[in-house]
């Protein structure tokens, strides 16, 4: 349904500009098929829902994978060991890719604003560790 009634009013629009981004919050590697269609695509959105190890691999290095983590994360809980084996999961499955991480969404942090500082140091030091 989405290649039929969705895609090529997307796509139209999508070849009027230059560098394009694609995604936000619903799963996309069932459809990056059609994704890889797009002139100029640049990045495509790997959010908390989507399959990251299909999208990885059909992502590879030719676009940057854009991985949104879940807020939950940091806005409900913050749980340090669970938010490390998150980020060690994209970074094992995007290696040789062009990887960027994108918190979005965070409506809340509790009264508890250090979240984002800690969630940020926690991410460096992971991406230190394991992306070479």
């Amino acid at each position: 349904m989405f290649a039929e009634f969705i895609f090529p009013y997307q796509l139209s629009l999508m070849e009027k500009f230059g560098l394009v981004c694609y995604g936000c919050c619903e799963p996309v590697e069932k459809r990056l098929v059609y994704l890889k269609r797009i002139p100029r695509l640049r990045r495509v959105s790997v959010s908390a829902w989507a399959d990251e190890d299909i999208a990885a691999q059909e992502l590879g290095n030719r676009y940057i994978y854009s991985r949104k983590p879940n807020p939950a994360q940091i806005c409900v809980s913050f749980d340090e060991q669970e938010i490390r084996q998150g980020l060690r999961h994209t970074l094992e499955v995007a290696r040789g890719g062009v990887l960027e991480f994108n918190m979005k969404d965070t409506h809340t942090l509790q009264h508890q604003p250090w979240r984002i500082r800690r969630w940020v140091e926690i991410a460096r030091e992971e991406i230190e560790k394991h992306w070479k």
